[in-house]
């Protein structure tokens, strides 16, 4: 069995807003404290694998917090999706495996979505893009791509510079004592 998580990650180190956000929303998390420029949001409601329960709170934060916001699902190791939002907006979107849900779909499809030279931007790494491309396209579940979507959201959070502890981690976990190297569990907010 693969693993399920979902994470925010928000460009801002103003924990102090991102937990007023995360109250506003009167929703349940664990906020890290901030490592790479950023702050990551470990959702309770989120790992429902609800799609809509994880656009609703990325798209407040990033608007309440006035900055941009990566919302990452994994599903069973299989599939990695993720929402970017700016300024609350929606400004990419991406599916490592788009027709995983779909049975009459060609299950070799490749990824759909992703703007890996927007990504890049956002995060400051522009110069970076075609590394981002090439992860965002690899393809899924093979020797020559990513066997498992975890090694692509973890090289995806090098080439973006973003907190690493990301990858592979969701409030779930963490609160069954699955921290992972990096993440300090005595630092994490509890909201």
């Amino acid at each position: 069995m693969g693993s399920f998580y979902t994470n925010i990650t928000l460009k801002t180190t103003d924990t102090d807003r991102v937990e007023a956000a995360v109250r506003q929303a009167r929703r349940v998390a664990l906020i890290a404290p901030p490592d790479h420029g950023c702050t990551v949001v470990f959702d309770e409601a989120s790992e429902s694998q609800d799609t809509e329960v994880l656009q609703a709170l990325a798209m407040h934060l990033s608007r309440a917090c006035k900055c941009p916001a990566l919302a990452v699902l994994n599903h069973d190791d299989d599939l990695l999706a993720y929402l970017l939002y700016d300024g609350g907006k929606l400004v990419d979107d991406y599916n490592s495996a788009p027709s995983y849900f779909d049975e009459a779909a060609d299950p070799g499809a490749p990824p759909t979505g992703g703007d890996a030279q927007r990504l890049s931007t956002i995060f400051g790494v522009s110069a970076r893009a075609a590394d981002v491309e090439r992860i965002l396209r690899a393809p899924t579940g093979t020797d020559d791509g990513f066997v498992f979507a975890t090694e692509r959201h973890h090289e995806l959070t090098e080439v973006l510079g973003i907190p690493g502890f990301a990858a592979g981690t969701g409030y779930n976990y963490v609160e069954e004592g699955e921290v992972p190297d990096g993440l300090d569990a005595a630092a994490l907010r509890r909201v």
